[in-house]
């Protein structure tokens, strides 16, 4: 973490930083209680107990009618390599305007407390947070090895028993992504309710959230509860796109399984749905392994066949329709709502793209191209914005 997380705990949250705004970046690994050691009625050195990284909390006692020693303090705290200094403000409100200067000219930040928040609480906060932000961080790097690496069984294995969790026998996905939400805010919420699940762990990956869920049997009504789970945590379910995967027995199939709902829940953001089922993607599925297995031979094809709607040159409306085209199956009325036209404006703009890019052929080999390549498009456009 760094002072700008720790600023953003709920204890710290009315804190103010009042100088060093530049350094809110610094990484933050502890948190130390400052009293009297910088004053120089005290005859021994602390450079050896303050460690590096951390953020310095005080009450500014030891200068009690003595705001001279507030400028060594703070000399001394950026020497020792300290990340911030953070005050209650019960002997000075206001710091002197030199000390104010000085560290916002070495980018060291000075915080004040917001009211009467007190030390321990506040280090008890922050280690918390920091040994959550270590668990998060290590269980998106498994989730990450376990999407895009093909591991051997033994190597998931042994993924599984670095995550040490009582997994049951099968396992089930779900991928969510926020509509218009903040990330920051939707997926600390999620992660707040982990310790819920009583068999399964929830897990950030690029711009989406992973619930995975473990049960005794595949009969379990996995996206009932997943909808009542989060009703009773009083979070909208119409504010988030699903991917569902399959059920898969969890020792072998986890890898599985996460694949499938995120590139489900890229579907259901491509379609405009609010959710989607591995399953019912039918032949995408072989675009998605296309991509997934060769993306640069995937792509190639993609700017070969659509190269007429691609070019500089080209009519946006006809890539764009071409788009809606294929999202709304070929559905002309729906089309032309999208695009606030009359639908020969969208049977024309049709007809032209086929010109464009396969003259020759029929309205079936049309229409199977164009959906290929455009939702080839689409995938790519999605996890390159990922």
């Amino acid at each position: 973490m760094n002072v700008e997380n720790f600023l953003q705990l709920p204890i710290t949250k009315d804190f103010i930083v009042v100088a060093g705004h530049s350094g809110l970046h610094k990484a933050v690994h502890n948190v130390e209680i400052l009293d009297f050691e910088f004053s120089p009625d005290i005859h021994h050195v602390r450079d050896t107990i303050f460690t590096p990284n951390s953020v310095v909390l005080s009450s500014l006692l030891f200068a009690k009618q003595k705001p001279e020693y507030l400028l060594n303090a703070v000399k001394s705290l950026i020497e020792l390599g300290a990340s911030a200094l953070s005050y209650k403000p019960v002997i000075y409100k206001d710091l002197p305007e030199e000390v104010l200067t000085y560290a916002e000219e070495h980018n060291f930040p000075i915080l004040r407390f917001g009211g009467d928040e007190f030390f321990e609480k506040i280090i008890l906060e922050t280690m918390a947070y920091a040994k959550t932000q270590d668990y998060s961080f290590f269980l998106e790097t498994i989730v990450r090895r376990l999407m895009e690496e093909d591991l051997a069984q033994e190597q998931l294995k042994s993924i599984l028993q670095q995550i040490d969790r009582p997994f049951d026998k099968y396992v089930f996905v779900a991928n969510l992504r926020g509509k218009g939400l903040s990330q920051s805010d939707w997926k600390q919420n999620f992660l707040s309710m982990e310790p819920l699940l009583k068999s399964g762990l929830i897990c950030s990956y690029k711009q989406s959230l992973f619930l995975i869920i473990t049960h005794p049997s595949q009969q379990f009504q996995v996206e009932r509860f997943i909808h009542e789970w989060l009703t009773l945590s009083a979070i909208p379910t119409e504010a988030f796109t699903f991917g569902y995967s399959n059920w898969y027995d969890t020792q072998t199939g986890i890898s599985t399984a996460l694949r499938e709902a995120y590139f489900a829940s890229i579907f259901a953001e491509i379609d405009k749905v609010p959710s989607c089922h591995y399953k019912s993607l039918a032949s995408d599925r072989l675009l998605i392994e296309l991509y997934r297995k060769d993306p640069t031979f995937a792509m190639d094809y993609v700017t070969s066949f659509l190269a007429p709607l691609l070019d500089d040159k080209a009519d946006p409306d006809l890539l764009e329709t071409a788009k809606t085209y294929i999202t709304k199956k070929g559905n002309i009325k729906e089309v032309a709502v999208d695009h606030y036209c009359h639908p020969n404006t969208v049977r024309y703009r049709m007809a032209k793209i086929r010109q464009l890019v396969v003259p020759i052929d029929n309205d079936y080999v049309f229409y199977e191209r164009l959906a290929a390549a455009v939702k080839l498009y689409l995938l790519h456009s999605k996890l390159s914005d990922e």
